[in-house]
């Protein structure tokens, strides 16, 4: 049995073009040394073909070579305990279906959520329209006032503060909605140099 996985966001651009985030992993990770089986939150598939898993804790297992060997299971069948922060994570998050007590636990995923302000507000990620007043927002392709900001030793023009609108694009698998920029042809690319995928209609 195998557990959907959530995408390997990061905070920093480390990601590298060649990485891929994996969608399903195995129910129950460990190296030979941890203490206890952890559960997997994300992972990725290294362009070297080692597999890491971030874990619910927040540990990372796997990938390195010096370390024991990556155990996956579908049951904890030794004597080893379950990391308890990974167990209620993860059933709060709805990986499984309730708890070891039978009762729903909660857990929130800010992101996975799209962001309050669009990615594109305040930057000069948007396609002018005829007057020069108003622009198209690259990164949600609503229309929004263009204006002076930065103030007198850094002043640019940027679209304003906005919320994203219907057609936000889809989010990066590592970065989310971070860290767009401009590519070719009024497109968006993510810094880590993956194509951000289309607006979603």
């Amino acid at each position: 049995m195998t557990v959907s996985l959530l995408p390997p966001i990061s905070y920093g651009l480390a990601a590298r073009i060649d990485d891929t985030p994996l969608t399903e992993g195995p129910r129950f990770v460990r190296t030979g040394g941890m203490s206890r089986w952890h559960r997997p939150r994300s992972g990725v598939l290294m362009a070297d073909a080692r597999t890491i898993y971030t874990v619910w804790c927040g540990q990372q297992v796997g990938g390195l070579s010096r370390a024991a060997a990556m155990l996956t299971a579908e049951a904890v069948l030794d004597d080893l305990p379950v990391c308890a922060t990974c167990d209620g994570r993860a059933v709060g998050a709805g990986q499984e279906s309730d708890g070891p007590t039978g009762r729903r636990l909660l857990f929130g995923l800010r992101t996975l959520i799209p962001p309050r302000w669009c990615p594109g507000s305040r930057t000069d990620l948007y396609e002018p329209l005829p007057g020069g007043t108003t622009a198209r927002c690259l990164a949600c392709r609503d229309a929004h006032p263009i204006r002076a900001m930065g103030g007198p030793y850094a002043s640019r023009a940027a679209i304003v503060q906005h919320p994203p609108g219907e057609a936000l694009f889809a989010p990066c698998a590592f970065h989310r909605w971070r860290h767009p920029v401009r590519a070719a042809e009024g497109r968006l690319a993510c810094a880590c140099g993956r194509p951000l995928g289309e607006a979603r209609s």
